[in-house]
């Protein structure tokens, strides 16, 4: 098989091109050998000069015609105009086509003879010269189209850039066919006759690149580009599966690893909550007549804050659901910033009442539109978040203003602090810190990512900074007006 046959498998092999002889080439040769024949007249009638320096003038003027011709077939027409010529105005008798020497009939033949081949030779050269710059020029766009391919993700945007690179390299309309991408054609005309070229991968067969031809055929130029962007196409769209399939299973293990690290601090945080309640309800429920009034008090303000931080838990767990199956749903109301404050410091009260508390409410009542509820929920995570990493002695303050057109609500506390490198990754979830204190109620890690996404639901900001002198400071802002 050759080189032809390859190039043109599956399609029938293109038809020679019939000489067709162009009217403004001819006028380009007559022109040149007018030039010619007017050149060595005048040298003729200056000079005397022999036949043999007038013919190099005409084998000259059969060199330049084929030169700007660029063809031999104007090259040997050139030569018979240059040998009639120079035979009607330079051999014996002049002004007829008749020769009555011998050494003229010989000259005549050398001059035809090395006409015709310097034309022939001068041609191939000129054709071999385009042909080398347009070889150059289609390297350049194969070039440019398998660059151009690098930096496109998605399958769809790739089949786009494919259909426009024969459209705009070949003129060619085109549809591409993959096997669950829907056909992208640049103008659609079932009626135009079409090719379809494989685009395969590594995988095999991957679908079609079907291109619309008018009747005359694709040249083989067109056909190399075309079968080039095939090429490239199969390999983008390979590439692309595999990055999805690499994301894929990024996101799966990602997915995999969060749940069972939430699913291990579930069953750790559960279990000290609901580890303490069986046994201050198993201690009252035995040994409840030997109890005092005030053990037996004690026992349940102990379950009472058991319970209600398994309920913050509960509640932090369910949240955290509804955000990530994006089902969490706003139900909007106008809300007054002192309630929604005054109602979560309740739920923390008997977790406050040991610890230097302060609280700071705007003077008139603001009314901000919020889902109170999950407000609510914000602002206890904030309190049970400085509770549970700061010591006993330390203070905790709760701030509420307005600032340019926003309320925003301040927890702070004068604990240890968060040092400067956890402060970007505090709002991700399952970060948990080493509180540095004994005992203190270990959290999912969740509950701040829980602030921030409902904050942002919200359309307002969060964010965490330095309590001067010491400590942590959460602010987040809530806008006045939607």
């Amino acid at each position: 098989m050759t080189v032809r046959d390859i190039l043109y498998k599956g399609n029938p092999l293109p038809q020679k091109k019939k000489i067709m002889l162009e009217p403004w080439q001819i006028l380009k040769t007559i022109a040149v050998l007018a030039l010619a024949t007017i050149c060595s007249l005048v040298l003729d009638l200056l000079f005397g000069v022999g036949n043999e320096s007038i013919i190099m003038i005409f084998l000259l003027g059969v060199l330049f015609s084929a030169v700007l011709t660029a063809s031999s077939i104007y090259g040997i027409i050139a030569s018979i105009q240059g040998l009639m010529l120079f035979n009607y105005f330079f051999t014996e008798p002049r002004f007829t086509f008749l020769i009555y020497s011998s050494s003229d009939i010989i000259l005549l033949a050398f001059f035809m003879v090395t006409a015709i081949v310097s034309g022939f030779v001068t041609s191939r050269l000129q054709t071999q010269i385009r042909l080398t710059a347009e070889n150059e020029k289609t390297a350049r766009i194969l070039y440019q189209i398998a660059l151009g391919f690098l930096p496109v993700n998605g399958e769809e945007n790739i089949v786009t850039l494919a259909v426009s690179y024969v459209k705009n390299n070949t003129g060619y309309d085109c549809e591409v066919c993959l096997d669950y991408v829907d056909s992208i054609r640049s103008t659609p005309d079932p009626d135009k006759k079409h090719i379809d070229y494989p685009i395969k991968s590594s995988e095999g067969q991957l679908g079609i690149l079907r291109v619309f031809m008018p009747r005359k055929g694709v040249c083989s130029k067109d056909k190399m580009i075309i079968m080039a962007i095939a090429t490239q196409l199969g390999i983008a769209i390979h590439r692309e599966r595999l990055r999805a399939e690499q994301e894929s299973i990024r996101l799966a293990m990602e997915r995999e690893q969060q749940r069972n690290t939430l699913l291990r601090s579930i069953a750790h945080d559960l279990r000290s909550p609901l580890t303490a309640l069986y046994g201050t309800s198993t201690l009252l429920a035995d040994g409840y007549a030997s109890l005092s009034e005030s053990e037996r008090h004690k026992l349940a303000a102990n379950t009472s804050e058991e319970t209600l931080w398994l309920i913050n838990i509960v509640e932090n767990i369910l949240n955290m659901t509804r955000i990530s199956e994006r089902q969490l749903v706003l139900n909007k109301g106008k809300e007054a910033s002192d309630d929604l404050i005054t109602n979560a410091v309740s739920h923390m009260k008997r977790f406050l009442k040991s610890r230097k508390f302060t609280m700071s409410l705007p003077d008139k009542v603001v009314l901000v539109p919020a889902d109170g509820k999950l407000i609510v929920q914000v602002i206890v995570n904030l309190l049970e978040n400085a509770i549970r990493h700061t010591p006993e002695d330390a203070s905790i303050s709760l701030a509420a203003y307005v600032k340019d057109g926003f309320l925003e609500i301040a927890v702070a506390d004068t604990g240890k602090g968060i040092i400067e490198e956890m402060q970007s990754h505090i709002f991700d979830r399952f970060v948990m810190l080493d509180s540095g204190v004994t005992d203190s109620k270990q959290g999912l890690g969740l509950g701040l990512a829980i602030c921030k996404a409902i904050i942002q639901a919200h359309g307002g900001e969060i964010w965490i900074e330095n309590n001067k002198p010491h400590g942590a400071r959460f602010v987040f802002t809530l806008p006045l007006e939607v």
